[in-house]
């Protein structure tokens, strides 16, 4: 007896709500220096591993303009307007602003239950693998000064300039430090700053203290989406390729990481398992917002 064959090439209706985008705070649209540090220690055995099926900051180069786009807010809703910014550092788990009246030192661990995490493998806010250490002494790391050409910074007290469109790796003390689940005897660890300063990059970020999601237009008009929306599936699960060209999207004529955008985008918006109708709004910039909760009036 033949096995039955599987549910593909269907479709299911996917009711969503639209809002003005009145009703939300603009997106940040931010072109200043730009600049990436992680404090890695590749002589630990990593113990925990983060994962980031979609990263929250994807960087590519959009008719000609190199930017930064963070689809998932990441800098604190506390920071400063774009206005008072001399630019913005990244972490593999943080993003924050620069300014000139602020010390701007960088936290490049974190804390986690009751334990100083340090990353062992970074990639800036994608996947990363790091360990949990008992006691750790935090290097120093400061930006002293941020303009389009150079970077200044500031490691345990010695000044290094990186120029822009460069990287650099700078070796700090050697620590002996010990793992918090016991795993071995205490060890020698070098950390290792790892410094990439790729000179201006247009920021795209939600709007600070913003609790929505962002994405590019990807040349959609909210106003031609049908709703409902007939959502394309394979085996039960969203097609994002055949949503697309349900929808007039031409994902070969966009940058790749623009189609990891659009993958997001639409697992986020459309999954056909989801148990709310999602709500979105269109900025005037094309900008495409998705609030995490659903409004309550409906409309």
């Amino acid at each position: 007896m033949s096995e039955p064959m599987a549910a593909v090439d269907r479709t299911t209706e996917r009711r969503w709500n639209r809002s003005s985008h009145a009703a939300y705070p603009e997106p940040i649209v931010e072109r200043s220096p730009y600049v990436e540090l992680a404090l890695e220690h590749r002589d630990l055995e990593a113990t925990e591993y983060g994962e980031s099926f979609f990263p929250d900051a994807v960087p590519y180069t959009c008719a000609g303009t190199h930017r930064v786009f963070y689809w998932r807010p990441s800098l604190p809703a506390a920071a400063s307007e774009p206005a008072a910014w001399d630019g913005t550092c990244a972490t593999t788990d943080s993003l924050s602003t620069v300014t000139a009246t602020d010390p701007n030192g960088i936290d490049l661990v974190s804390r986690r239950r009751g334990a100083t995490a340090v990353t062992v493998d970074a990639t800036i806010a994608g996947e990363s693998t790091s360990t949990l250490l008992e006691s750790y002494a935090v290097p120093d790391v400061r930006v002293r000064a941020l303009a389009e050409s150079r970077l200044r910074l500031g490691v345990e007290g010695t000044t290094f300039v990186v120029p822009a469109g460069t990287r650099r790796r700078v070796s700090l003390a050697e620590q002996t430090v010990a793992r918090v689940d016991g795993g071995g005897e205490p060890a020698t660890t070098t950390p290792e700053l790892v410094v990439r300063f790729p000179g201006d990059r247009e920021l795209h970020h939600p709007a600070l203290g913003a609790d929505y999601r962002l994405f590019p237009s990807f040349g959609l008009d909210l106003e031609s989406v049908p709703n409902p929306l007939s959502v394309p599936t394979v085996n039960g699960e969203l097609d994002h390729e055949a949503l697309a060209e349900s929808l007039a999207v031409d994902l070969t004529a966009r940058p790749y990481p623009e189609r990891v955008l659009w993958q997001a985008f639409a697992y986020t918006a459309f999954d056909p398992h989801a148990d709310t109708d999602p709500r979105l709004c269109q900025f005037p910039t094309g900008h495409i917002a998705l609030p995490d909760e659903p409004a309550a009036d409906g409309g």
